[in-house]
């Protein structure tokens, strides 16, 4: 069986090269947080008006405040659009972060199991929730809130894990 190196014992060099590539990854994952909070409120009725469009909601666009942007349905082409890249970029950053994460020390080993394998669960869960808010029901937007809840708990776990566990005194 082949033993891999703790963070921790790896060259200072690449210590500092991952915690880069950490640390850049987690500016992205913010301000892709930025954009749902922009485009949904962070509310489940948000969520359901950003994919089925501000007047299937009930919503007359004339009595909106100003600052808020009328959203339109979307069509399945662009639900196409949105879940490929987003499955792809996300797994591949997930495989990024958590082949990172996995070298790390300090944890239980069923906790660093559970928190690799969740972001996959919840990229399935909100991408799939995403079309059954379109074309199902509203309420599957809550789907959607908690799988995306659970994915940037478990992005952020393993970033900040990884640094901590790379850097702290023995």
């Amino acid at each position: 069986m082949i033993s891999l190196p703790a963070l921790h014992l790896l060259p200072t060099s690449l210590r500092l090269f991952l915690t880069a590539f950490l640390l850049a990854a987690a500016f992205g994952f913010v301000h892709g947080l930025l954009f749902v909070e922009h485009t949904t409120r962070l509310s489940t009725d948000g969520i359901a008006e950003r994919y089925r469009g501000t007047e299937a909601m009930g919503l007359d666009p004339a009595t909106l405040p100003p600052e808020r942007e009328i959203q339109y349905e979307k069509s399945e082409a662009e639900i196409l659009n949105i879940t490929h890249a987003h499955i792809i970029t996300l797994s591949l950053l997930f495989l990024a972060v958590g082949g990172i994460f996995a070298l790390s020390t300090g944890l239980p080993s069923w906790l660093r199991g559970f928190v690799l394998v969740e972001p996959f669960f919840s990229i399935a869960l909100t991408f799939g929730g995403m079309w059954l808010v379109r074309f199902s029901h509203p309420a599957w937007s809550a789907l959607m809130a908690v799988s995306g809840l659970a994915m940037t708990f478990s992005f952020f776990l393993m970033t900040g894990w990884s640094i901590w566990s790379m850097w702290r005194r023995r």
